[in-house]
Formats: C-alpha cells, structure tokens, sequence
C-alpha cells in the first residue's frame, strides 16, 4: 500500500514513503447516457489509431512473477516485435514502489489488485485516454469480473493481462469406489463438512486416507475466503467500499474460520498427517501417492499431478459454485514513465489479441481474460482440464475484496494464537475487524486533506 505519494501535480510525484506491495479481477449505448468506464463513446470523434510500425519507443516493464524465465519472456517480445518492430521492451521482476523509490521508473506496471490509494495519489493514467483513440477496442470481449477490478469511479486504471480461476475440485475415482461413494454436488458448508470427514479414515491410531483440509486452501486467508463465500458471504460482506466499512466479524465469516479450525483440530489431526506424509517419498503428494480421496486444485497443481502420475483416474470439476471467484493480474500506465504509446502497445498487444494471448500462455502459461479468444476456445476444446478452469473463469462472480489499506497485518499476527486456542475465531475476527476499520477511516481522513 502507497501511504507517502503526493497527488501528480505536472511536476512528478514525491515519494515519502515506499512499503511492499500486497500481494494475496461494457458496452455502448446511445449519446445519452455516459459511456460505461473502458467504453468508447459511439458518438466520439477519435483519430484513427497509428499504425503498428509507426509505434516508437521503449516498454519498461516491471513485474511480479519471479518464476517467469528470461527466456521466456524474451520469447514473448520477440513475438511482440512482429508486430511492432520498432519498439524496445526491456523487463524487471520486483515490487514496484521501491524501483520508483530509487529512481527506476518503468512505464508499464503490473498488479494483481489495485489499491485506492495508487489512484487517489495519481500512481497510475486512467487507460480511458488511450482506449478511446482505439476503434477496435471491445471491452465486453474480458472477463466481466477481472475487467471492473482496477475501475476506480469512471476511470479504467489497468486492462487485466491474465485470468486465475480459483478453484477446481479433483476427485480420485479409484478411491471413491473403494468407499463406495460418487462425486456429490457440494452447495454449502453442512453438506460439504459431512462429505470431506468421509475421506479422513483413522486405523490402528494411524491415517490411512485423507481427504481435503478447508483451512490450509492455497494459505490460510484464501481458505477464509473460499469458506465464507461457500457459506453465503460475497466480497462486500468483507468490505463494503461504498460505505467504507469492513465486516470481517460477520456472523457467515464467523461461522467460516471456526469451521476451519475445528475440522483442523478434530477431523484433519495434524500430527497424523505429518507423520502420513513423511511415510511416502520425498516430495511426493499424497494426492499422487493415492492417500488423498479430493483436494481443492489449482490449474498448475493439477499439471503436476498429471505429470507426476499420467495413470491417476481423476474427476475434474469446479469447486462449489458458491466459493468460485477470478483473480489475476492487471497491466497499468505509470504516470512518471516515459514513452506512453509503447507502453499502451505492450498493454493493448498483450491484453486484448490474439497473438499475445497465445504468446502469454505458450510462454508463461497464463490464461487470457480476453473470453473470446480462437487459442483459448481451441485450448479448451482439446483439453478438458483446461476447459473447467476456463468453466470456473465463466462461472465465478465473486473475486477478493480490494481494501484500500493492508487488511492481512493482525490476521496473520493472531492467527498463531488463534490456533493454539488463546483466542477464538470471533475474537480474532472482532479485533482484525477494529483495527482495519480504524486504519480505513485514518486514510480515508488523511486523502481528505490533501
């Protein structure tokens, strides 16, 4: 979160501060009504766009995914350059407020949120500018959710570069026959509490099959997430940003994380699983190893899985609808950078086309959030892993709330305490609760007075 960055005044932005990025997603009408943010106006006089090899200059491009091989990269712009010939794309991996800090301004940067405060401090250009010159611009052609996430008021303030659909459940259909049971359709906590204890079976003081642990989803608060929302929360319940006012202490979140750590602590007994799991070979899963009935997945486990035993009999499909939401990144114009319209060509190159999008998925394995991608559809059709998490990506309505300052801090601190049984969920979630609201309203206050 950006604390210390004054509004953009012609001159620049002083910083007085640089602190860690959080990390954890139109159409036209008539003249009458405003055209909706990321929509050209139909009755707009715009100039047409300049042609791809007249584009000049230089992309500097900061990112965050550090798994992200130079190769590959270097792959992508060499894709890009067929395009556009004329233009330089140069890269760095890290967390963009420290590279401004010291000088080092990129003009494209990614995010996988966007805070308020980037926008109220003039951080980032509201992409409308750049959108509204481009005739070919179809903002109904993304992902709904992952297109309005970095929407500020009317501004557009990112294009999303990239879809993750969170999550799919994968069952182990030899195991379920075992025990004599098919896959279900989960809807909601009573009825998947009782169907995921069937899978964790004790024998002689030993587990001898495990099935999946709602507490440790992909990290403790994503799991806080995916069971809240499965228990009939949705992103405002957390944080209502027209109010401006959290309700981490609601009594379906409560409900949530108790559940959490009581099937933590009663069904999914931690040191039985320790000990399963140093039986099999290093760095096996016990999902691969056949000890695991279900386990809630992400697209890049599932690979791992698939490649580590080709032979595994598996049902894919989404995790309950109620729990499903998009995230992923988005790319967004620095104001201090140089060279706007290579930037805006990056951005519009590997957002909204064809190329780019087959581009970023051969070379990082990312999926597009432009839906009506041909190498997306094509992808689908072939593989049918891939076409439930693109299912997910069309389902899923629900995304992680953008709170405007760090909400995790006195999470994560307590939850040690928590679960040790010093304090109880709803006390946790009483005081996460204060201390967040306290820290919304005292920046809420302070960009008043600016």
């Amino acid at each position: 979160m950006v604390n210390g960055w004054k509004k953009w005044r012609g001159k620049g932005i002083t910083i007085m501060a640089a602190m860690g990025l959080l990390m954890s997603a139109c159409s036209g009408g008539t003249e009458e009504p405003p055209a909706a943010a990321g929509t050209p106006s139909p009755g707009a006089s715009t100039p047409p766009a300049k042609a791809a090899a007249d584009v000049k200059g230089e992309v500097y491009w900061q990112y965050l995914n550090s798994s992200w091989s130079e190769q590959a990269l270097n792959k992508m712009v060499a894709d890009f350059n067929k395009t556009y010939p004329n233009v330089k794309v140069r890269f760095k991996v890290g967390a963009l407020e420290p590279m401004i800090a010291s000088g080092d301004i990129p003009n494209v940067a990614t995010n996988s949120r966007l805070e308020v405060g980037w926008i109220l401090d003039g951080m980032f250009e509201d992409l409308n500018a750049y959108i509204k010159k481009d005739p070919d611009w179809k903002a109904e052609s993304f992902n709904k959710v992952v297109y309005e996430m970095p929407q500020y008021e009317k501004g557009q303030y990112g294009i999303p570069m990239y879809l993750n659909p969170t999550y799919a459940m994968i069952y182990n259909n030899k195991i379920l026959n075992q025990y004599g049971e098919k896959v279900p359709d989960l809807k909601g906590l009573k009825d998947s509490d009782e169907f995921y204890k069937k899978f964790w079976v004790m024998k002689n003081g030993e587990l001898e099959m495990m099935g999946e642990n709602p507490l440790f989803y992909y990290g403790n608060l994503s799991g806080l997430f995916y069971v809240s929302y499965l228990n009939g929360a949705d992103p405002k319940t957390f944080w209502d940003p027209d109010t401006k006012k959290v309700n981490f202490n609601d009594p379906k979140i409560v409900e949530a994380l108790d559940w959490m750590v009581r099937f933590n602590k009663e069904t999914a007994v931690p040191d039985a699983v320790a000990k399963l799991k140093a039986s099999l070979p290093k760095n096996t899963h016990p999902f691969v190893a056949e000890k695991q009935a279900m386990a809630v997945v992400t697209s890049g486990d599932l690979a791992n899985f698939r490649k580590a035993k080709p032979d595994l009999d598996l049902t894919v499909m989404p995790a309950q609808q109620a729990s499903l939401w998009n995230g992923g990144a988005n790319l967004a114009i620095v104001t201090q950078g140089k060279d706007k319209e290579a930037a805006w060509a990056w951005i519009k190159w590997l957002t909204s086309t064809e190329e780019g999008a087959t581009s970023m998925y051969q070379n990082l394995g990312q999926i597009t959030a432009k839906m009506d991608s041909k190498f997306i559809k094509d992808k689908a059709a072939a593989d049918k892993d891939f076409k439930v998490f693109m299912d997910i990506a069309n389902k899923a309505t629900k995304y992680i709330p953008q709170f405007p300052v760090a909400y995790d801090t006195e999470y994560k601190k307590l939850f040690p305490d928590m679960m040790a049984g010093k304090i109880t969920p709803k006390e946790m979630l009483d005081h996460v609760n204060k201390d967040l609201q306290t820290k919304i309203d005292e920046f809420y206050k302070t960009k008043a007075k600016k």
